[in-house]
């Protein structure tokens, strides 16, 4: 009798620790099935069509300077410097790379301002690229990537302040039918109130309805799917976004050839890469690069960045 309970004990424990083990391997999916009820739905809209008409106009700048090549700069998450905690740190209790405080992201825009820089939208970056339009000399085009909530309390603000637009990168399935408090230390995506109170600044494009993950051997799957499941997601994000299809980020700026044809294939105009360097006149449409902003970037470093 003992020793058949001892067997009983013995194997639960097994059992358990073989459970946790499969579980350990397979969490994110876990997880993502935990959540997924909580996803943005694919077969609805975003409603925010009639506010974007403004990205669809294109400046004519008439500039006395004309740009050769300009600078399109890449951010994620912007907080207020009060409102760093543990979660925006790594293990060394350094700042995330994909994270910057709000007094350093004034400063940035203060000095585009100060200098008189012109933020681009996606249209007018596109025709820049394609030799269409002439843009002043001090050109920047804006990007943010993922949806953060933060960019609608920290950042836009600021914008609107200086005048400036961006373009907002927005991983459709994260956003939120509802409106939640704002919680610096979380990770909290856009809710529909959000998209609604700052399109006048934000020109919100695609990355990914749900893509924004990698294979269990970090493949990101925009490259890793079939192509076939890829463009599903991709048609579910243009679903919701209304056909807004003007341009497009891939996640971990991470793509393929395959991916490129795709993109075309779904009447996107340009892709956005993050490759550090300038675009120019005849940059590859579908592979203009991006230079991230890093929180230990002092105002030199951006300066250089800009320039």
């Amino acid at each position: 009798m003992k020793s058949h309970i001892l067997f009983n004990v013995g194997f639960a424990v097994v059992f358990f620790l073989a459970f946790t083990f499969i579980l350990s391997l397979y969490k994110d999916d876990f997880v993502q099935a935990l959540d997924s009820d909580d996803y943005f739905p694919k077969d609805a809209t975003l409603g925010m069509n009639a506010c974007q008409n403004w990205t669809e106009d294109v400046r004519d700048f008439n500039p006395t300077e004309v740009a050769e090549e300009i600078s399109v700069l890449m951010y994620h998450r912007v907080v207020a410097d009060d409102d760093v905690a543990d979660i925006h740190l790594d293990e060394n209790g350094e700042m995330l790379s994909t994270v910057i405080t709000k007094s350093a992201f004034e400063a940035q825009m203060k000095l585009l301002h100060d200098e008189n820089y012109t933020t681009l939208t996606a249209k007018e970056l596109e025709y820049f690229i394609k030799g269409d339009l002439e843009i002043p000399e001090k050109s920047v085009v804006l990007t943010f990537d993922d949806g953060f909530k933060d960019n609608a309390i920290e950042v836009y603000p600021v914008l609107k302040k200086y005048d400036m637009n961006a373009i907002s990168f927005i991983i459709t399935s994260a956003i939120k039918k509802y409106d939640q408090d704002y919680q610096a230390s979380e990770y909290q995506y856009f809710s529909l109130d959000d998209l609604k109170n700052t399109c006048d600044v934000f020109e919100f494009q695609s990355h990914t309805y749900n893509f924004h993950k990698r294979e269990k051997d970090h493949t990101p799957y925009l490259i890793g799917k079939e192509d076939p499941i890829v463009e599903k997601d991709l048609q579910a994000s243009l679903y919701n976004l209304e056909g807004r299809n003007q341009a497009f980020a891939s996640p971990y700026g991470e793509y393929d050839e395959e991916n490129i044809e795709l993109f075309k294939k779904l009447g996107f105009n340009i892709a956005f890469t993050t490759n550090p360097v300038s675009t120019e006149i005849g940059t590859n449409p579908y592979e203009i690069p991006r230079k991230e902003i890093f929180p230990s970037d002092s105002i030199e470093d951006f300066k250089q960045k800009i320039e």
